[in-house]
């Protein structure tokens, strides 16, 4: 196909869109003025050295597959024409919260149950290059929206022979009825022996040449619930790092459904964290993390209250580091695994109670056996003897 022609009304779209970016630049011009009683000049002007030309507009040309349109899919009684794409794009207000009101379904600890399920749908021999293992993120607040976006997703860098691929799982409600067959958006519609419905796709897209292969899997439950599962990596479609098999395996996972709610003592986040301390180096597996909660389900808390319960430490996006945070009788509690501590206590084996980071907490930092480091940080000023307690519990360490 030629580039620059126009595809007709129903043939999709093998087109060329060219993204312009404009820089606005500035150019000050300056001059010398003399006034007619000044004396002449006695040297030569120095020479103004011309302004750099405006940088040139960078071209961003995409292109994806043409869509056969009349068409027949796998699993739909009908397939409707392809329509244009519509994009919008939303901006957070910086809020996020395991308890926004708009998705009364969600708080942390079901955040932490979907987690675990997701781990388990996973195939066991998938690794996370960054040391990010997919946790449920906290519901944001959007500014501008004319409608409510309570989803929530996990989301990982898959690490591949020859490069890393990417991995985001979403879970929402919706009340709509399931959208009909589209051309260009699904390959395949499943519907299971419970009435579950998966819509199945695998595409591609270049940028100024360089390809992306794409592949999903949406379910719609009958609960009401939407799994979608999206995996990419560059290349063609062999390079995708999860199969058709795999999505559909994770977006049909018990646990990860929107009705089915945690039960009462379920640990969790109330909001998401970042670790305290010294990052580590040490790449801590989901079973390493599954034996750290264990054990801080066990921490003699004191009257700090936590809520959630302690036992519920996630990755951050910073490093390999893990924490929880959570609400307590001295504001937010925060339990951190990263590295070894520094303390300036001569005993470097001792429990070094520190100010917390806003002036008004209190901080423990404790080393364990293995060189990991245990830091408890609470908001406000609290007895360094109870945080003192819950990082030194037993257990709470990986050999």
């Amino acid at each position: 196909m030629v580039e620059n022609e126009t595809p007709p009304r129903h043939d999709a779209v093998m087109t060329a869109l060219v993204i312009v970016s404009i820089v606005a630049t500035g150019i000050i011009f300056a001059g010398l003025t003399a006034t007619p009683e000044e004396p002449e000049l006695t040297v030569q002007p120095t020479t103004t050295t011309p302004l750099p030309p405006p940088p040139q507009e960078e071209e961003y040309i995409l292109v994806t597959p043409e869509v056969a349109y009349p068409t027949e899919i796998p699993g739909c009684d009908s397939v409707e024409e392809p329509v244009e794409p519509v994009y919008s794009s939303y901006m957070s207000d910086g809020l996020a919260s395991y308890d926004n009101p708009i998705a009364p379904w969600f708080s942390g600890p079901k955040a932490h149950l979907m987690s675990k399920a997701l781990l388990a749908a996973l195939p066991s021999d998938l690794e996370f290059e960054d040391g990010r293992i997919p946790y449920f993120d906290p519901i944001p607040v959007y500014e501008g929206a004319d409608f409510t976006i309570d989803s929530t997703n996990a989301y990982g860098t898959i690490g591949l022979d020859d490069g890393s691929g990417y991995l985001s799982v979403g879970v929402a409600q919706f009340s709509e009825e399931i959208p009909p067959c589209l051309a260009g958006t699904l390959d395949e519609r499943r519907t299971q022996s419970d009435g579950t419905v998966v819509d199945i796709h695998t595409t591609w897209q270049e940028v100024n040449g360089e390809r992306t292969s794409t592949r999903s899997a949406i379910a719609y439950l009958t609960d009401g619930s939407q799994v979608s599962a999206y995996t990419s990596a560059i290349g063609d479609a062999d390079a995708v790092p999860l199969s058709v098999d795999e999505l559909v395996r994770i977006v049909t996972y018990p646990g990860l459904d929107t009705s089915t709610a945690p039960p009462p003592g379920t640990p969790g986040n109330s909001m998401e964290c970042t670790p305290y301390g010294t990052d580590t180096t040490r790449k801590l597996s989901p079973d390493d993390i599954e034996t750290l909660n264990r054990a801080l389900q066990q921490a003699a808390t004191g009257g700090l209250a936590p809520s959630p319960p302690l036992g519920a430490l996630r990755t951050s996006s910073w490093g390999y580091g893990l924490c929880q945070v959570v609400n307590s009788a001295a504001g937010a509690l925060t339990v951190s695994v990263g590295g070894a501590p520094k303390p300036d206590a001569p005993d470097p084996d001792a429990p070094v109670p520190v100010s917390g980071p806003y002036g008004g907490g209190t901080t423990v930092s404790v080393p364990t056996p293995s060189g990991l480091g245990i830091t408890v940080t609470t908001d406000n000023s609290w007895d360094p003897a109870d945080l003192e307690r819950i990082a030194m519990t037993p257990g709470l360490d990986i050999p």
